[in-house]
């Protein structure tokens, strides 16, 4: 009898029991950033203020263990007077197939919505394929990424939660449980070789070491890369490098970072990276002409010169209480970009993090704007401008306060 009951029960529970489970859940994000111009006629007169709002709201759904859903849809406001001087993190943007965003303004207001996730992941053992709006990145580094070729996204803004989803069809195959072989195609705004992304990326565990290749055709330029994450007594150690051979037969260039990591005490981490990229420049008179490179304009790089050097500290002050420091430097100027950061946890859901940048060298030389015209009376094009001294030396002093709460 007792059997029997014991049956019936389990039967029971099996008729309750769906075969699907959701989740929805979110997060608020408010910014607050002033910005502290130095004194250059490119330069807000006075210090400006910027404010911004974001709200994120996330549905995850799964079938049985075969099929997931994921969509995210993000809501942004921003104050007029936020420029461009300052970068968020939130409110970005990328190509899309079917347009799923729309931006409007109201006088002193920008408002900007996007479904930022919107994919379907299918599993089987050995074998996923997902196919819609998600993130994808390639690589290991933190601060100088070679290999983050898919909507690159730029390490300096202030919130790096989410990177901005692509649509994409992606394939992860398994080879048992230390090698995996993944292919990419994400549109990148046409359906020409010049607008998409595709990608092949294949990594395998030996002892400790992963060791990855990747091949890839990346709006018409040809990529080959490697990246290998070990471990050297306590320390993590990780190097990503890639070669580029543009579209159109340009030079050839390389991008290498070299990164470690260790943990002197159990609460504090450093990390140490190393970057070169061929692509930049020797002198600072000849920075701005980077930025006319297609490679600068769609953010796959973002520093002008060709050498530098990043230290992140993380000090764990109390169990709600994290510092950190990072520096960004360019030795050949020299010039540096500091950045400080205080987090506090205020509950389990909430976190509120105070925190500024800086850049340090020399600044640019004082020009008027008629020293932006040419003798023909038309403005100079930007590769024609040559009043750099450094590159962080360009960078305003930016003070930034952030509350974030989780539901």
């Amino acid at each position: 009898m007792i059997a029997l009951l014991s049956l019936a029960g389990a039967a029971e529970e099996e008729e309750v029991e769906k075969p699907w489970k959701a989740n929805l859940h979110g997060d608020l994000k408010t910014f607050f950033t002033a910005t502290i111009p130095y004194e250059h006629v490119l330069m807000p007169p006075d210090p400006t203020g910027q404010g911004v709002f974001d709200a994120r709201l996330k549905l995850e759904a799964a079938w049985g263990d075969s099929l997931r859903l994921q969509v995210h849809q993000t809501a942004t406001a921003i104050t007029a007077a936020s420029g461009a001087m300052t970068r968020t993190g939130v409110g970005l943007t990328a190509p899309e197939v079917v347009k799923l965003s729309w931006v409007a303004t109201d006088q002193d207001l920008t408002f900007r919505g996007r479904v930022d996730r919107l994919s379907l992941a299918w599993s089987t053992p050995g074998f996923d394929l997902t196919v819609g709006r998600q993130p994808v990145t390639f690589g290991h580094a933190q601060v100088f990424t070679p290999l983050d070729l898919v909507n690159p996204f730029n390490p300096a803004f202030i919130d790096q939660e989410y990177k901005p989803g692509v649509d994409s069809l992606r394939a992860d195959v398994y080879a048992g449980t230390a090698s995996t072989l993944t292919l990419v195609a994400a549109y990148a705004g046409s359906w020409d070789r010049e607008g998409l992304v595709t990608a092949v990326y294949g990594q395998s565990t030996v002892g400790v070491t992963d060791i990855g290749l990747f091949a890839g055709s990346v709006r018409g330029d040809a990529v080959f890369g490697t990246s290998v994450v070990t471990a050297v007594g306590p320390a993590g150690i990780t190097g990503d490098g890639t070669v580029t051979l543009p579209a159109g037969g340009g030079d050839p260039f390389v991008r290498a970072s070299l990164s470690g990591f260790f943990r002197p005490g159990p609460n504090t981490t450093i990390a140490l990276e190393g970057y070169v990229q061929t692509l930049g420049a020797t002198r600072p008179s000849d920075y701005l002409k980077t930025t006319v490179d297609p490679h600068f304009a769609r953010s796959e790089i973002w520093l002008m010169g060709v050498g530098y050097a990043a230290l992140a500290v993380s000090q764990q002050v109390t169990p709600t209480v994290t510092t950190s420091l990072a520096l960004v430097a360019n030795p050949l100027d020299p010039s540096a970009f500091v950045a400080p950061n205080l987090g506090w946890s205020v509950a389990n859901n909430v976190d509120f993090v105070l925190g500024g940048f800086v850049g340090l060298g020399a600044r640019p030389d004082d020009i008027t704007l008629l020293d932006l015209i040419g003798p023909d009376g038309a403005p100079l094009s930007v590769d024609q401008l040559t009043y750099l001294n450094s590159e962080f030396g360009t960078y305003p002093g930016v003070i930034f306060a952030q509350a974030k709460i989780y539901y």
